[in-house]
């Protein structure tokens, strides 16, 4: 039977050639589909240098595609929604999955928006909008490949109309019809989106995990505030942070809310002087707009945009998404407990947590900022020129020593312990290159190691008695280590000692056994 099927494919494509006709052919099931002239006409045009418009490798991905995508393909020719073999080629060159292909080719206002014969500049769409005159969201690649479009929703899904049929722009109550109030008050988009968004019935459909909360979050946000009650559309909404078409979910690297994303599009607005001008804080200073620089040089921003960690902090992480707000001076180290619950387990149950709370500081941000955060150091710690301790003794505890007394025993046993770390790894090193098994003091290093991470954790105790719970333990690795390399260098001398004694007696014994040769040689 297959060889049935190879013969037919190889009939079927000769058979056209002589004919001039083309034939799609699915090999698999013994199906052919024969192509209408029109869609021919189309495929086959030349350009003004005789060659045809539609190049090979869109021409081979037409091949290539099943019979119903064809057949899909025909019928937007014969009804005229694709009418040049520019925009046909367009469509090609997408390189789209069949199953998107197809969903393409029954979407009317996509065929209509992406035919430059019908449409031109702010309705077109297009794979090049800036060569074309159109604005950046009317890309077609990202049209095609949109969240919602993958979902079964198209253009009709917001601006109204039959997508089977002919669009007749009849939008939804929620949207104004005038192009130049949709673009000026931008407060109608949040109960818009809201119309599917916050309907957990229909949202159900799609996904029943997905919350339907956003716009009740919103509302009572900052950017919700400042929209919906004071009218001022600079602030963020929907279509700010998760864009107009092309949206894709927040696992997409392509998603503006993915996390690396998450600056730049946060910056967009906050690091605009334009945007922020005459905007202030809760205490009446001037809006700052250097937030994005700052965090791009933070150890935040260096581990997310450098290092791909997307584990690391965000700004939506302190601040919020939908419900965003400025973190409040008593949340700030409830926030900083997410990622590093160790150090404010160890803060709470210290004296400075009594003093913070009593004097409204901000616990973690007093000494490592915001935005700035800088990757700490041991330097951070004692009564050095760098402390972040000596400042706040000097003005709040003056009159108690054991606060810098403190400080310093932290520093200079961290130092100490990090230094015999240091130390026993190059130590390690040399008694393996002489051939020594080093493998008890590697393990004693690497507890060494992580005892020193719980050292630099634990000065948030702020107080000795707990610090010496890894500070003891850390000082009992550094004595075993001591042992454990002096019992590797005795070996080593005694392995030493033990060849030059076995050299000494071999070459003793050659000579003894030379000079006897010698001697039996000798004529009597």
């Amino acid at each position: 039977m297959s060889m049935l099927y190879a013969a037919l494919a190889l009939v079927l494509t000769l058979v056209p050639r002589a004919w001039g006709t083309d034939i799609g052919i699915d090999t698999a099931r013994g199906e052919s589909f024969v192509l209408p002239p029109d869609l021919l006409e189309i495929l086959n045009a030349p350009g003004d240098d005789g060659a045809p418009i539609i190049g090979a490798e869109e021409r081979g991905y037409f091949n290539a595609l099943p019979d119903h995508a064809k057949r899909q393909t025909a019928e937007a020719v014969s009804r005229e929604l694709i009418t040049t073999p520019q925009h046909l080629g367009e469509i090609l060159s997408l390189g789209l999955a069949s199953e998107k292909l197809e969903r393409l080719m029954q979407d009317n206002c996509v065929l209509c928006h992406s035919n430059p014969d019908v449409h031109e500049g702010a309705t077109l769409f297009s794979t090049d909008p800036t060569g074309v005159g159109s604005p950046a969201h009317m890309n077609l690649a990202e049209v095609v490949e949109d969240l919602h479009s993958r979902h079964g929703l198209s253009c009709a899904g917001c601006h109204g109309g039959d997508p089977a049929g002919f669009m007749d722009h009849d939008f939804p109550e929620e949207w104004p019809e005038d192009a130049d109030i949709r673009k000026k008050d931008r407060s109608w988009i949040p109960q818009f989106c809201g119309r599917c968004h916050s309907n957990a019935a229909f949202m159900r459909r799609f996904n029943p995990a997905l919350p339907t909360d956003q716009l009740a979050k919103y509302g009572a946000s900052q950017h919700g505030r400042f929209l919906l009650d004071k009218k001022d559309s600079r602030a963020a909404q929907c279509v700010s942070c998760h864009g107009v078409h092309g949206i894709q979910g927040p696992n997409s690297p392509r998603s503006k809310v993915y996390p690396k994303n998450i600056p730049e599009t946060c910056g967009a607005c906050h690091a605009s002087a334009e945007i922020m001008a005459g905007l202030t804080l809760a205490d009446g200073s001037p809006m700052p707009t250097d937030q994005l620089d700052k965090y791009r040089d933070s150890v935040h921003g260096r581990a997310l945009l450098e290092r791909g960690d997307i584990g690391a902090a965000v700004c939506n992480d302190c601040h919020g998404n939908h419900a965003a707000m400025p973190p409040g001076v008593t949340s700030v180290g409830q926030i900083c407990r997410t990622c590093h619950a160790g150090n404010g387990t160890l803060f709470d149950g210290s004296k400075h947590k009594e003093v913070f709370d009593r004097n409204g500081w901000p616990e973690c941000g007093m000494c490592h900022g915001n935005h700035a955060i800088s990757k700490t150091d041991d330097t951070m710690v004692g009564i050095g020129e760098n402390s972040l301790c000596t400042g706040c003794h000097a003005q709040y505890a003056k009159h108690n020593p054991n606060c810098n007394e403190t400080a310093a025993y932290f520093h200079d046993s961290i130092v100490e312990l990090n230094h015999a770390l240091e130390t026993f790894e190059v130590r390690a090193e040399r008694l393996a290159e002489k051939g020594l098994d080093v493998d008890l003091i590697a393990d004693e290093l690497n507890r060494l190691a992580d005892l020193v991470k719980q050292a630099r954790s634990y000065v948030h105790s702020f107080d000795s008695s707990d610090f010496r719970q890894v500070e003891d333990p850390g000082r009992e690795v550094v004595r075993k280590m001591e042992r454990l390399a002096e019992d590797a260098e005795d070996e080593y001398r005694a392995r030493r000692t033990g060849l030059l004694v076995s050299v000494f007696l071999i070459g003793s014994v050659a000579l003894f056994l030379y000079l006897k040769l010698r001697r039996m040689e000798r004529p009597s």
